[in-house]
């Protein structure tokens, strides 16, 4: 132990404590100074994580992500899903306000679909791997107002076996909760409207979700 060092951080004197609050001393030996690791790390912003299967240290400045805990809830976002072409017709990711105002709620993100008629488009996206639960939050517009419209949809999986089925009416939205087989990372969203229409399907992420 060297009693005889002292620290500072950012110029100012600094104490280093360790995990119980008490004094953290360094250590010299053989000409070598050894500081405690962790209390450095959280003085400087940096996250301290000790692996003992591996016996490794990871070090990560800046923000530290938050691994979601099993049975946690984690909206869709760019971190944990992402989208791949699948269908004939435009398809991909908006953030265009007008697409996404559903009567009086303003949506902010969603995958989309075009050409949504008879025939049916779809999206088709991924999700993390471990995902066991998925929250699928889909929309339907079509551009005709002198009656009601309304189209259906089929959530599957690539083998084509269907996790929910339903019916959409017009500038309407619906909660879909699915529970994933084993190894199940990619959802493919049919969208089906009136015939000769050019329709839009939509996958919110606002209010959709994953669950490990």
């Amino acid at each position: 132990m060297n009693h005889g060092i002292s620290f500072l951080l950012n110029g100012q004197a600094w104490t280093a404590k360790d995990a119980n609050g008490a004094k953290a001393v360094p250590i010299s030996y053989k000409g070598t100074t050894y500081v405690p690791l962790r209390a450095v790390a959280e003085a400087t912003g940096a996250d301290v994580r000790f692996d003992a299967a591996k016996q490794q240290i990871s070090i990560t400045t800046g923000p530290v992500a938050e691994t979601p805990g099993k049975g946690e809830r984690s909206p869709f976002s760019v971190d944990n899903v992402s989208h791949f072409k699948w269908s004939y017709y435009t398809s991909g990711i908006t953030r265009n306000k007008a697409d996404l105002q559903f009567g009086e709620t303003q949506y902010e993100a969603a995958f989309m679909v075009t050409g949504v008629n008879s025939a049916g488009q779809g999206v088709a996206f991924k999700v993390k791997d471990g995902t066991k639960k998925v929250g699928v939050l889909v929309g339907f517009k079509t551009p005709k107002s002198d009656k009601e419209y309304s189209g259906s949809y089929t959530i599957a999986d690539k083998d084509g076996q269907a996790f929910a089925t339903g019916k959409i009416e017009n500038g309407t939205v619906v909660e879909n909760v699915l529970v994933l087989p084993s190894n199940t990372t990619e959802l493919y969203v049919k969208f089906i409207g009136p015939a000769g229409q050019d329709s839009t399907g939509y996958v919110i992420w606002d209010e959709s979700w994953l669950e490990n």
